[in-house]
């Protein structure tokens, strides 16, 4: 009784120190597992070494490391000793679970700040799809299921927390950006094909190969396959098991069913139908982007860099057109920055629908995002604005050049390459993609300094609004027009002055279209963050009309901005 008792005090003060463990303390600088898969069970048994650094600026006895919760732990070891270790269930929404199977292990000794330690693991259990972190919020349980496979160390986190999910990825990325990451992946099953799917290699699925070893009584069949990841900040390592045919094409590699091979011819035609587009503007692909058939019709697609996981559906090329745009574009255009890799691959799905129905359409497409963006850039203090109102616009910490938030490199990335687009011209955006070079993005201003090279345009101010600073958005108002008749034809010319307010915390170049009963014209207007701006512009008769923005600049707010100028009068209104 006695011994059980010290047993249970020395438990319960194992427990107690949980609160107080750093889970930021050890960075792992190497993966080395063998996975055990078994297809008709769905089993998963892994075992393998880390190498774990302290980078904490104290001595460390405690290792907490964690997998997806649909996964246990079953042994932790160092030095070729078993290790006394405890395993709970850790909330975070890392997981698609909505939480962690975390197991923490006592080391035989403290690890010294910036010493290392090599823990020997096993575990597995059943994998199935699993979406607990984004129903508990409210999402539709279809949203997109999949499970987090090899061990991390992360402080827990919650979707209801704005970014929170997407900045703890963000770091633990950048801590791991030169861990090295070898997995050794057996399939058994009837007839099964592996991809290794890692990006960010030569190969944007990995080592994609199919080298069959049978060691199984009658039809079961198992596949050996490797993978090799030098660093871990953008690459994900991936991989997908199943009976796949490949259909392989100039411009994409499509991993599909059998029967699901006409699909996959759609899915290709769609990606050449858009090269179209992405040879006038991007330098020729670096790698063959890869799509790898889900087998769950319900499934989210999921990208990563220039692999795509999707269920193949039955659709129209143009919807096709803008789902595979990414994945070539980010072939095509890798970067170091996400603002430019995610915005300029939206950018590009905008550019098709421009292709195809014209710049409002696209505008429209580029707009969807602006509800989550206007939300995202939301203030705390809001300095008031020239009526003395709060400013719906003002912006806080989270500058695009280094944000870890979609909807910032995603929404707000497209509309800076759209807006450039507006102010340097096609060519100039043309020319400054083409010479990009990913190696050579060590500096915040490169890309701001290929669009002015040769050119007199001063950009520094508008990357300092929209990129370097978060300034938030801009809000317009048209406070006046004034229309006057021209003397060389006072019955059918006018000079039309508008002048514009932005009471947003971001300066912008806006276009202001000025409608007549014979037709419109559109001027462009510079409005700094907090200031007026007047432009002028010759327009087909008197001036009924004038609307500031079409759309191509993202707003807080469009109160004002359409301004109905009075018939008869050539006066300022």
């Amino acid at each position: 009784m006695k011994q059980f008792l010290r047993l249970l005090l020395a438990l319960g003060s194992f427990i107690a120190t949980l609160h107080g463990i750093d889970r930021d303390a050890f960075t792992v600088t190497r993966y080395d597992l063998d996975v055990q898969i078994d297809r008709p069970s769905h089993v998963m048994a892994v075992t393998g070494r880390l190498t774990l650094r302290n980078d904490s600026k104290s001595p460390e006895k405690y290792v907490p490391l964690q997998v997806s919760s649909s996964l246990n732990w079953n042994g932790v070891a160092t030095a070729n000793k078993a290790v006394e270790w405890i395993q709970n269930n850790y909330p975070s929404d890392i997981d698609h679970t909505g939480a962690l199977s975390e197991v923490v292990a006592t080391l035989p000794a403290v690890v010294a700040p910036g010493g290392s330690v090599s823990i020997d693991l096993q575990y597995g259990g059943t994998v199935t799809s699993d979406a607990t972190r984004f129903t508990r919020i409210g999402a539709p349980d279809t949203v997109a299921l999949r499970n987090e496979w090899y061990p991390v160390s992360s402080p827990s986190v919650s979707l209801s927390e704005g970014d929170t999910v997407f900045a703890a990825i963000a770091a633990w990325q950048m801590r791991h950006d030169r861990t090295a990451f070898d997995a050794t992946i057996h399939v058994g099953g009837d007839d099964v094909k592996l991809c290794i799917a890692g990006t960010g290699m030569a190969l944007p699925c990995g080592e994609i190969g199919e080298t069959s070893d049978p060691r199984s009584e009658g039809t079961t069949s198992r596949i050996t396959n490797r993978i090799h990841l030098a660093g871990l900040s953008k690459s994900v390592p991936a991989f997908a098991a199943a009976n796949y045919a490949r259909l392989e094409r100039p411009g994409i590699t499509v991993l599909h069913l059998p029967e699901k091979s006409e699909l996959a011819k759609d899915y290709a035609a769609a990606a050449e139908m858009n090269d179209a587009v992405l040879n006038d503007w991007l330098p020729a692909s670096q790698t063959i982007p890869v799509v790898v058939e889900l087998a769950d019709p319900n499934a989210n697609p999921y990208q990563d860099d220039a692999l795509l996981l999707t269920p193949l559906r039955r659709s129209g090329s143009p919807t096709l057109g803008l789902l595979l745009t990414p994945v070539q574009v980010a072939a095509r255009f890798p970067s170091p920055r996400p603002w430019i890799e995610d915005g300029l691959q939206r950018f590009l799905q905008a550019l098709s629908i421009e292709r195809r129905s014209g710049r409002k359409e696209a505008l429209q497409f580029l707009n969807e995002y602006l509800p989550a963006l206007v939300k995202a850039e939301e203030g705390e203090d809001k300095p008031a604005n020239s009526s003395g109102q709060p400013s719906r616009a003002s912006g806080g910490q989270n500058p695009l050049i280094s944000t870890s938030d979609e909807i910032l490199s995603r929404g707000k990335g497209a509309f800076v390459f759209w807006m450039l687009r507006d102010m340097v011209g096609d060519e100039a955006l043309r020319r400054s993609l083409g010479a990009y070079r990913p190696v050579e993005d060590s500096a915040p201003a490169y890309l701001q300094g290929l669009l002015e090279e040769g050119r007199k345009r001063d950009l520094e101010w508008f990357f300092d609004d929209w990129v370097y600073r978060d300034r938030g958005l801009p809000e317009f108002r048209i406070e006046s027009v004034y229309a006057r008749p021209l003397l060389e034809n006072p019955s059918q010319l006018y000079l039309v002055t508008a002048t514009v307010e932005n009471r947003g915390g971001a300066g912008a170049e806006v276009p202001v279209v000025i409608q007549t009963p014979s037709g419109e014209r559109t001027l462009r207007v510079l409005v700094p963050a907090r200031q007026k701006t007047s432009g002028r512009a010759q327009v087909p008769g008197a001036p009924t009309q004038a609307v500031v923005n079409d759309g191509s600049v993202p707003v807080s707010g469009t109160e004002g901005s359409t301004y109905i100028v009075p018939t008869g009068t050539d006066r300022p209104q």
